[in-house]
């Protein structure tokens, strides 16, 4: 996206049009502040979700309840909850554990599915950004 931004920049800012300048003005602003949209979001959010006796409380502190949920994927370090009729797994429904605290969560997340009669599947899964 990046290379993208700098191949349109210097085409347009070198052509004498205009219109064409000023598009690819906003253009170049607007792919900019998608970037640094991004990057904050992904060294600055710290995603927690809340397991309750019979719900979720999402990272974008959204209710879940067990109902919704059909099962749990963990991969390596990363966990997240699938929602019935869905093909990936939303964002605010996938978090990693910090460092000290994974045997603890992974006990609490086991308890939590034992207790809602969720399965565990231990494979990749795909996130919607």
């Amino acid at each position: 996206m990046l290379i993208i931004e700098i191949i349109l920049s210097r085409s347009v800012f070198i052509s004498g049009n205009g219109v064409l300048k000023y598009f690819g003005l906003f253009l170049f602003v607007y792919v900019l502040v998608f970037i640094v949209f991004l990057i904050h979001r992904l060294l600055f959010t710290k995603p927690s979700i809340k397991l309750e006796s019979d719900h979720i409380i999402s990272t974008k502190l959204q209710k879940y309840d067990a109902s919704q949920i059909e099962c749990i994927y963990m991969n390596y370090r990363r966990i997240g909850f699938k929602r019935y009729g869905k093909r990936i797994v939303p964002m605010d429904l996938c978090f990693y554990f910090q460092k000290g605290q994974e045997t603890e969560g992974v006990e609490a997340v086991r308890e939590w599915a034992a207790r809602n009669d969720k399965d565990i599947k231990h494979k990749f899964f795909q996130t919607l950004v």
